[in-house]
């Protein structure tokens, strides 16, 4: 079979839907053209099927484990906002685990883990204006400007708490310089930096999802679809989050919180009393 996810679309007839993902039978089931059974399970770590299975492409060994790092360094950050959520909705209905879930995965949005389709889509830009003859520093400065100039800020940059370097984008840089991936996207990243530090003055530190999404970007994955590979990751915390709540329950002292800071005063008058 081929490698290069250029195979044909298999039509199937009645609505004429098709897909070139996965396909089954009762005797053999197909994704992306490869034998499930035989050519993937217990051959392909999930990492490698992931890549296969989104970009239709059998990755090289350097890919999957840039990535793997990449899955490896969102796993989990604390008790966010996402794993409260997803604790305090299992408290509420332990009977649907998938609830939960979604109920974490609903706060992945522009300020934690969704960053990293921003930072891929500004990189993607770059990429756009470089493969036009466009100097990658000139094309940073320009995106960066526009940035800034509407009063936003620039994605894959900084962080509350990592003020000093997120030690996280450090490894994840170190790891793509290791094994030779996407070397383009990360000197982008760079330059946005380096635009950054002239425009505002200041240096801002590059935030693990930024990391992140130059490797993503380098070894095929659309900036559209970054945020859904953060997901991939979270999802793992989230589980952890939700089984640490089966052990060592937090919902109880947070509900007695929110209890508390919505009592009615015994004392307060009815509606329409008087206060005499």
């Amino acid at each position: 079979m081929s490698e290069t996810g250029s195979e044909p679309v298999r039509h199937r007839p009645g609505l004429g839907i098709s897909t070139n993902v996965g396909h089954a039978n009762a005797q053999r089931i197909e994704l992306r053209r490869y034998d499930l059974v035989d050519e993937l399970i217990g051959h392909t770590s999930y990492t490698e099927t992931l890549l296969l299975t989104v970009t239709g492409r059998r990755p090289s060994g350097a890919q999957v484990r840039a990535v793997d790092a990449v899955l490896v360094s969102l796993v989990d950050h604390g008790m966010q906002p996402s794993a409260l959520a997803a604790r305090l909705t299992y408290s509420a209905a332990p009977d649907a685990l998938q609830g939960a879930l979604a109920a974490g995965v609903l706060g992945a949005g522009s300020s934690l883990l969704g960053s990293m389709e921003q930072t891929g889509k500004l990189l993607a830009g770059i990429g756009a204006e470089v493969g036009v003859g466009t100097d990658a520093r000139v094309a940073a400065e320009r995106a960066v400007g526009r940035i800034l100039d509407g009063g936003r800020r620039v994605p894959g940059f900084g962080h509350g708490l990592h003020r000093g370097g997120d030690p996280r984008a450090i490894r994840l840089l170190q790891v793509a310089t290791e094994l030779d991936v996407a070397a383009e996207e990360t000197g982008w990243l760079a330059a946005v930096g380096a635009a950054i530090e002239r425009r505002a003055g200041r240096r801002l530190v590059v935030n693990a999802t930024g990391a992140a999404a130059a490797i993503l970007l380098g070894v095929g994955i659309p900036w559209n679809l970054h945020r859904g590979m953060a997901i991939v990751s979270r999802t793992a915390g989230l589980l952890a989050h939700i089984n640490e709540e089966l052990e060592q329950p937090i919902a109880p002292q947070v509900r007695n919180a929110l209890r508390e800071a919505s009592w009615l005063p015994e004392d307060r008058a009815p509606r329409g009393g008087s206060d005499a």
